[in-house]
């Protein structure tokens, strides 16, 4: 048993300190000497129990760890490993330093302001959502505010919603669901949070971890704990919750599991009908040949500093319905995120970045988009009053037509056969076709996503996702016919994803953290590092349309050497690395022609904000295809 700080198990995990214990167990807070990480080690001693308690309790031990070590969602703790000693078992988690929802609540000593609690509904949500979409599905059975971690920096005492992220621990007596049993075998669960059927009523299933939820969301209201089933009427407890929040809880928290919701889509769709939906963008007027897109006039509205990660604004304090909505109403995006500042640079508006580079090779085309000989179309973000929208461009010369209309929309990314586009919408992402490009929002479960890239049969997309605007970004992919999200083993913080014909993904990651962007490939489930390069900075990524190459941003490592970004070439492996750029920088986003013939890019040569240039695929011929002030960003060629 682990009784002195300092001993070693397993000649590798060193014991700091005591996190917490009870029963026959204890938590641990711990260093994994070999990694040099911070780890949390649950420790189980059977020699406390009673004989007969023995082996059952080693069985559910070693059921949880075989469980989380199947499951992977940013609202989970990871497991590392698992193992015997001394008579205890031990699992090695991931330490997730913060308080719990219960140790906030007895703080703050009162209800929760109803902002933070649907910003919590919504994340908890995101977390069922993935437990019941395995196969089997696993129920979790003890959600309480003691089973919910919240994240170490997001536990500021004004504790605003938007910086929110929550973990759901403590898997001890979650199971998988069976559909042929009429009843737990087992008894057990937190009074006041377990629903009536977990307790000899019937078997639990998705419709008892929504009655915890409810019981817990009450609580947070209500600063009161749960008691009898189902608790009583929220609006009496506390007059100042929204009546449409209090019903939403009501129903999740109903004594029979019939009344109430059925699973927890339904839950969290309720609970996202108070947010303003985005409307499609009419299609805007075009412009002249001659001339650059105007955006049309729009309202004027505050933004973040252009290239900062996109925020949500604090709530509203006019009224109870108004904390709901104002938590949930959307800011205009000015920003394309914190990693897109590794590849487009910290640039504060037009005019930014000293005088304009020297002229390009060759002249410029002779108009807007005009690129004699080659075929497609380039979708890409423009920078309006006060945030971005998508538009798309044929290379004949004719005028782009704007896709959106928000101010909020930004990184395009055509299908393999041109009918349809996925766009990141704030955080969210949508698909569509070029007239309606948000006829679908793709459902996540609550995480927040951006750099969608389709696989090469149109099936999947390829996402880099986060529970939380500070990350970490962690690579999934999602089936589009069943909704079906897996979570590939690769580095956090990943940016500028594309999928190559066959299986192969590629995408820019720090290999470890602090360290410059690599880029990994993923290839049949395992990221590899095919650059490797401590002392150069490598981003957005684009496969040749026959596999055989790479092009991406490529600058020494560190801030301060972003204006230096060139467009390199490489081969799936690494090798064969080749410069493509030269001029004055920086230059950045290459995108391949669908027939591999000509690379489009971003540059600053010839003006002090990006612009859309093309090069052949061997670097000749480079030549200016945007010239009006507004920025360009995040481009996507597809064919026509």
């Amino acid at each position: 048993m682990m009784t002195k700080p300092g001993d070693l198990l397993l000649n590798r995990y060193k014991r700091i300190r005591l996190l917490g214990s009870g029963g026959f167990g204890a938590v641990y807070l711990a260093e994994d000497t070999r990694l040099g990480r911070a780890v949390a080690i649950k420790e189980m001693d059977a020699e406390r129990l009673a004989p007969a308690e023995r082996a059952p309790a080693e069985q559910m031990f070693e059921r949880e760890a075989r469980m989380l070590a199947s499951l992977d969602h940013p609202g989970l703790t990871r497991i590392w490993d698992f193992f015997q000693a001394d008579r205890c078992a031990y699992l090695v988690m991931e330490y997730v330093p913060g308080q719990t929802l219960r140790e906030l609540l007895n703080r703050h000593g009162g209800p929760l302001d109803q902002s933070l609690v649907l910003e919590c509904a919504l994340q908890l949500c995101d977390v069922l959502q993935y437990l019941h979409s395995r196969r089997p599905q696993v129920i979790f059975r003890d959600l309480k505010p003691a089973n919910v971690m919240v994240v170490e920096q997001q536990t500021d005492p004004a504790f605003a919603p938007e910086p929110l992220s929550l973990r759901l621990i403590d898997f001890g007596i979650a199971r998988l669901f069976n559909p042929d049993r009429t009843a737990d075998t087992l008894i057990i669960g937190t009074p006041g949070y377990a629903p009536p059927e977990q307790y000899g009523q019937g078997q639990t299933d998705q419709r008892s971890d929504i009655y915890s939820l409810g019981a817990t969301l009450h609580q947070l209201l209500s600063g009161q704990a749960p008691g009898a089933a189902p608790p009583p009427p929220l609006t009496t407890l506390n007059p100042a919750v929204a009546p449409e929040l209090a019903r939403i809880i009501a129903r999740a928290t109903a004594y029979a599991a019939a009344d109430r919701y059925p699973c927890v889509e339904d839950l969290r769709a309720d609970l996202l009908a108070l947010r303003p939906a985005p409307t499609p963008a009419p299609r805007a007027t075009p412009a002249t040949p001659s001339a650059a897109p105007t955006a049309p006039r729009a309202t004027p509205r505050a933004a973040p500093p252009p290239l900062a990660l996109p925020n949500r604004p604090t709530p509203a304090r006019t009224s109870a319905l108004g904390l709901v909505l104002a938590v949930l109403a959307i800011v205009a995006i000015g920003a394309i995120g914190v990693l897109g500042l590794r590849a487009f640079g910290q640039i504060t508006g037009p005019g930014a970045g000293g005088a304009p580079g020297p002229a390009p090779t060759v002249p410029p085309a002779s108009q807007e988009w005009l690129l004699p000989g080659a075929s497609g179309q380039i979708a890409f973000g423009q920078q309006g009053q006060g945030g971005f929208d998508v538009w798309v461009a044929t290379l004949g010369g004719e005028a782009p037509r704007r896709l959106t209309n928000d101010q909020r929309s930004y990184s395009p990314a055509w299908s393999p056969d041109g009918t349809q586009l996925a766009i990141t919408h704030d955080r969210d992402i949508y698909i569509g076709t070029a007239a309606n490009p948000m006829a679908r929002q793709i459902q996540l479960g609550g995480l927040q996503a951006r750099y969608p890239a389709w696989s090469p049969d149109g099936t999947q997309l390829a996402l880099a996702t986060s529970a939380s605007a500070n990350g970490p970004w962690r690579l999934a992919i999602i089936t589009l016919a069943s909704g079906a999200i897996s979570y590939p083993d690769a580095p956090d913080n990943i940016a500028g994803l594309a999928w190559a014909p066959g299986s192969r993904l590629v995408f820019a990651a720090p290999a470890d953290a602090g360290q410059p962007q690599d880029l990994f490939v993923l290839d049949v489930g395992r990221a590899v590092n095919i650059t490797n390069t401590p002392d150069t900075e490598e981003d957005l990524p684009n496969w040749s349309p026959n596999g055989r190459r790479l092009a991406f941003t490529s600058s020494p490592a560190g801030a301060n050497q972003l204006n230096l970004r060139q467009i390199t070439l490489i081969n799936p492996d690494g090798s064969g690395r080749q410069q493509l750029t030269f001029g004055a920088g920086p230059h950045t986003n290459a995108v391949w022609s669908p027939d591999g013939a000509w690379i489009a890019y971003l540059a600053k040569e010839t003006s002090p904000d990006w612009q859309v240039w093309a090069m052949r695929a061997d670097g000749s011929a480079p030549r200016v295809l945007t010239f009006g002030p507004e920025r360009k960003f995040y481009l996507s060629w597809g064919p026509a």
